[in-house]
C-alpha cells in the first residue's frame, strides 16, 4: 500500500523543540527541510493547506538547487500559500 504524502513527511521530523518543528520533505529532486512554528503548524494541518503549500514548493524549486531550509513563521506563512 502506498503511504500517503503527508504521512511520510510527518514520519520524517528531522528536530523538534518547543518553538518550532522541522520536517525533511520526501522528494528525489532536491533535499527539502521545512521548519514550521508550531502554533502555525496546527493552523495547516486542520485545514490541510501544509500539503498544498508543501507540493507547490517542490514544483516551484531551481534546478541548481540541491539543498534548501525554509523557516515557516506566523509573520510569513501566508506567503506560502
Amino acid at each position: 500500500m502506498q503511504k500517503n504524502f503527508m504521512h511520510e513527511v510527518e514520519e520524517n521530523v528531522l528536530a523538534e523543540d518547543e518553538q518550532t518543528k522541522t520536517f525533511l520533505v520526501p522528494s528525489k529532486k532536491e533535499k527539502l527541510a521545512i521548519k514550521v512554528d508550531k502554533d502555525v503548524l496546527t493552523r495547516l494541518l486542520d485545514d490541510q493547506k501544509l500539503e498544498h503549500m508543501l507540493r507547490n514548493l517542490l514544483k516551484l524549486n531551481s534546478k541548481r538547487t540541491t539543498r534548501e531550509t525554509i523557516n515557516i513563521t506566523k509573520r510569513n506563512y501566508r506567503i506560502f500559500i
